[in-house]
């Protein structure tokens, strides 16, 4: 305590000794309207739409959920194998949107006359050179050795490499897919697809399909039911019913974001690729409930 103190008091400094940070009359209202907007976004139930982080979640959907519906046994048949293939080019120009296209082809020619379908799903990427290159997963029938591309003339542009793997090969494409599309904004050559899948059947599209629709079309529908998209916005039902989005676009707060404008019931938990809804409805023999 000071020596200059009164007796029985504590002195306390009434400045303080570190510098004060000089705050700018823009920063302070920037700080406000940010404040202001967040308070907003919460206020409408709106949250900033990401078109990058978007554009990777349904590609990862897509490419994830055809690999894994790849990766299921058939009953009664033992599991598939997956390959690993690589495929990469001699040049860093010798990129041409036909390439992957032949010589996915000739792999569906050559599993049709070993009497079994071509199951397959691959995905892009942009090597550090610029050069593109690409990732593909092949699920063949034990036994079977996955045929080398390059040495066949499958893929006469450059060099492949192929590896059985026993694990599953979904995070293989996962990892590749995230770091192609690290780099997706005007890079890969313009026409370049960033993925591709063969061989689902009839019920694995459908299961496919029904994993990218919208949570309440989910949850108001089997995997063998129909919908389609509205003209001007929105879904149409099986039945005929136009159901809106429950989302549009719109600026909140200085940013581009998705707000909900609509909230519909579902008849259940869309938590996997149900078909039992309106199988049961007809085995009890009452109606698919309409869903408002």
């Amino acid at each position: 305590m000071s020596a200059s103190a009164a007796s029985g008091l504590v002195s306390v400094p009434t400045t303080r000794t570190g510098a004060l940070l000089p705050v700018s009359t823009v920063e302070l209202s920037a700080a406000k309207v940010a404040g202001e907007g967040a308070a907003l976004r919460v206020h409408f139930d709106a949250f900033e739409l990401d078109r990058e982080g978007r554009r990777l979640a349904q590609l990862r959907c897509a490419v994830g959920s055809a690999a894994r519906l790849h990766d299921v046994s058939l009953p009664g048949h033992r599991p598939l194998r997956a390959w690993m293939v690589t495929l990469t080019y001699r040049g860093l120009h010798d990129w041409s949107p036909d390439h992957m296209t032949e010589a996915m082809h000739r792999l569906r020619g050559w599993c049709n006359r070993q009497g079994f379908r071509a199951r397959y799903t691959w995905v892009a990427e942009l090597q550090q050179r610029g050069a593109v290159h690409y990732h593909a997963v092949v699920w063949l029938p034990p036994g079977v050795r996955c045929p080398a591309f390059d040495s066949r003339g499958w893929w006469p542009h450059g060099m492949t490499n192929r590896m059985c793997v026993r694990r599953s090969a979904v995070g293989y494409l996962m990892k590749y897919l995230s770091k192609g599309t690290d780099v997706s904004a005007g890079t890969f050559p313009k026409g370049a697809r960033i993925y591709g899948v063969g061989g689902l059947d009839r019920t694995a599209r459908r299961t496919r399909r029904w994993l990218r629709l919208p949570s309440f079309v989910r949850g108001n529908s089997s995997i063998h039911d129909t919908w389609d998209r509205a003209l001007g916005g929105g879904w149409i039902a099986p039945d005929g019913a136009r159901f809106v989005s429950e989302f549009r676009t719109a600026f909140v707060g200085g940013l581009k974001c998705l707000v909900r404008v609509a909230r519909h019931a579902v008849a259940i938990d869309a938590a996997g690729p149900f078909c039992w809804l309106a199988d049961r409805a007809a085995a009890l023999a009452v109606p698919v409930p309409r869903y408002t």
